[in-house]
């Protein structure tokens, strides 16, 4: 709230939270902490906007490769190799035994061992793929006078794809996110998925679905790995064995994505907030038509004297802190005119906006040391906290237009409005 006739701002009203869409339930915000009163007396403000959030990634591919052809001598190859940050990365090996040299005649086939790995990255997260190849081998040796005896080999492949994006996610130190993992290909047998800081601390993660979820504290680097690992052998229960794996990760934030969907940064703790613009005659106009007139000391034990004729002729309302400050100008035929200011919390009740708790402001010694007049500035208080504003056309049209933006589903994971009406958090200064 501002001086008039300036506008002042109501904020925020808020709706949503983070759900699974398969939970069918919903889940109430954990309530903020009551701040404590600034030194002034001013009310503190209960609603703290967060910065707007981003989000950035780099991507890098890494690997290795094992395998063996085996025939009189073992053929073996083992690679592990590190990629390039943002770069595709590719890593291959193959071996094939030596039947043909052993071999007695024609009658022979080759053991081998092929093993591929590629990491391609994406925008916030990568794709992989692992392929493992083996296959048994054979030659015909010679028993006495002819290429009878029959002799196998056994091959084996096996490749590991891992790729790693760093997440960087901006804001606010304390806005907690939630990095939502999207998964989709062989994320099961020997696939692996870790999110960790920079200094190495690992986030437990939460399944919806193909979806993951890790909850972090705020801003910062977040690495999100994962590896999937192909295996083939061939022996004497399977003359051949291919085994071909695919899995893609995509990282995104709920924080993030909620700020694209309602087109400003969620709050701290993760709401979307509803605002509400109101001009400051709102207020200021009823509560010097409620105090106009109004005589609290004409005839009331112990407020009289000076002050008996005392009233009202002003009203200025602004906001401060996340609440308001009053002010009054008082003046009568025993008293010249003079500003006395209040400070109060605002309420709202019934789509209607108040100043619940007006009383007067610190530092105004020459109206808290004197009886009568305290006492007359009181009562002025009091009936102005009774006045109120109505809030309800342009609070249920912010808070439909907000529902029209919602539910918000990233992966498997779905923010939606609760079915009951925003609840109000407080006032804010308008920027």
């Amino acid at each position: 709230m501002t001086s008039v006739p300036s506008p002042r701002r109501l904020a925020p009203l808020v709706l949503a939270g983070v759900l699974a869409c398969s939970s069918g339930g919903s889940t109430a915000a954990a309530p903020a902490p009551t701040p404590a009163p600034t030194a002034g007396g001013t009310p503190p403000l209960r609603v703290e906007e967060a910065p707007a959030p981003s989000l950035s990634a780099t991507v890098t591919g890494n690997g290795w490769v094992d395998g063996s052809a085996m025939a009189a001598t073992s053929t073996r190859y083992f690679r592990e190799v590190t990629g390039t940050r943002g770069q595709l990365f590719e890593l291959k090996s193959d071996a094939t035994g030596d039947e043909k040299d052993k071999a007695c005649g024609t009658d022979w086939r080759a053991s081998s061992a092929r093993s591929l790995v590629t990491v391609t990255p994406d925008a916030a997260g990568f794709a992989l793929a692992a392929t493992a190849t083996a296959k048994r081998g054979f030659w015909r040796s010679k028993a006495t006078l002819s290429c009878t005896t029959i002799n196998y080999t056994d091959a084996q492949a096996a490749s590991m794809a891992r790729g790693q994006a760093w997440i960087t996610l901006g804001g606010g130190d304390a806005d907690g996110d939630q990095l939502v993992i999207e998964t989709t290909g062989s994320t099961s047998g020997e696939w692996a998925l870790s999110v960790t800081d920079t200094a190495g601390q690992k986030f437990a993660t939460t399944q919806v679905g193909s979806t993951l979820i890790a909850a972090v504290p705020g801003a910062g680097r977040y690495s999100v790995a994962a590896s999937i690992t192909a295996r083939a052998a061939a022996g004497a229960s399977k003359d051949s064995m291919d085994q071909r794996l695919r899995a893609s990760v995509k990282a995104s934030s709920v924080r993030n994505a909620l700020a694209a969907a309602i087109g400003r940064a969620p709050l701290r703790d993760l709401q979307a907030p509803l605002t509400v613009t109101v001009p400051a005659s709102v207020l200021a106009t009823p509560m010097l038509e409620a105090l106009t007139g109004y005589l609290p000391c004409d005839a009331k034990p112990g407020c009289g004297g000076k002050v008996s004729d005392l009233s009202v002729s002003a009203v200025d309302v602004r906001a401060a802190g996340g609440g308001a400050i009053v002010r009054l100008t008082l003046g009568g035929k025993k008293q010249s005119p003079m500003v006395v200011q209040l400070v109060g919390s605002t309420a709202t009740e019934d789509d209607t906006l108040r100043i619940s708790d007006l009383r007067l402001a610190d530092g105004q010694p020459n109206i808290a040391k004197k009886r009568d007049l305290s006492a007359a500035v009181a009562a002025f208080a009091a009936r102005a906290s009774a006045v109120g504003a109505p809030l309800g056309p342009e609070r249920r049209s912010a808070e439909a237009a907000l529902r029209q933006r919602l539910p918000l589903r990233v992966g498997d994971l779905c923010a939606e409005a609760p079915a009951a009406p925003a609840p109000f958090l407080g006032t804010v200064p308008s920027a």
